[in-house]
């Protein structure tokens, strides 16, 4: 990624996408960009997250 992830960002994203396909009147076709642009950004997210994870441990073992 050649951009800084903001998570807040993504996930605001993400929750948007879901209250967009929750609605009744979503066209199919709209509905499958934003399904599959929720799955980028669950990936995107779920990447973030290990990241972060990742380094916390490295902290942790650097103290520990």
């Amino acid at each position: 990624m050649t951009k800084e992830v903001n998570y807040r960002a993504l996930s605001e994203e993400l929750e948007e996408i879901v209250a967009a396909l929750q609605q009744d009147d979503i066209d199919i076709d709209e509905a499958m960009v934003k399904y599959e642009r929720g799955q980028e950004l669950i990936g995107l997210l779920e990447t973030y997250l290990k990241s972060s994870e990742n380094k916390i441990e490295k902290l942790a073992n650097l103290k520990g």
